[in-house]
């Protein structure tokens, strides 16, 4: 069976409903940032929230169950997409996996590497640090030089 449209009641059989409301919550909506990491971290969360269910629940179900979780962007995407299903030139995704393999081919590009991504974040740690001992540095010698002020006042007012 090949889904046409977004998630919907009318398709519920006993499991599915369960499913629907025992889940509806944990898996998070995807669809307002769809960049290549925000990607990436949503089908993280959600491939771990999935994992205990596919033994329960049919891949079908959970299919379902996810693409409810689609909003804007995403939404926009899926529609697009099951119109295109229709017309007969995208193939039907029918479990999970299929729909993992489709939006990681559409939602990273063939250039982004993460790896770039975590050299910039070390490199962004490596700053932080720098920062908090130019930070700690900045403390010590304000202090010092305010220290000093207070000793110079301090002379001034024992000389009069």
């Amino acid at each position: 069976m090949c889904i046409y449209s977004t998630y919907s009641p009318r398709f519920h059989k006993h499991g599915s409903h369960e499913l629907h409301h025992t889940f509806h919550i944990d898996i998070p909506f995807f669809g307002e940032d769809i960049g290549p990491i925000s990607f990436r971290d949503w089908m993280w969360d959600t491939e771990k929230l999935l994992q205990p269910l596919f033994s329960k629940y049919s891949q079908f179900d959970i299919l379902r169950h996810v693409i409810s979780r689609f909003i804007g962007r995403a939404s926009e995407w899926w529609q697009e997409r099951q119109y295109g299903v229709q017309k007969g030139k995208k193939s039907c995704i029918n479990t999970f996996s299929e729909l993992k393999a489709c939006m990681w081919k559409h939602f990273i590009p063939p250039s982004f590497r993460i790896e770039d991504f975590i050299d910039i974040g070390d490199a962004f740690i490596q700053n932080l640090a720098k920062f908090s001992r130019l930070k700690k540095y900045f403390k010590n010698n304000l202090n010092l030089l305010l220290s000093e002020q207070r000793e110079r006042e301090k002379q001034k007012k024992n000389k009069r």
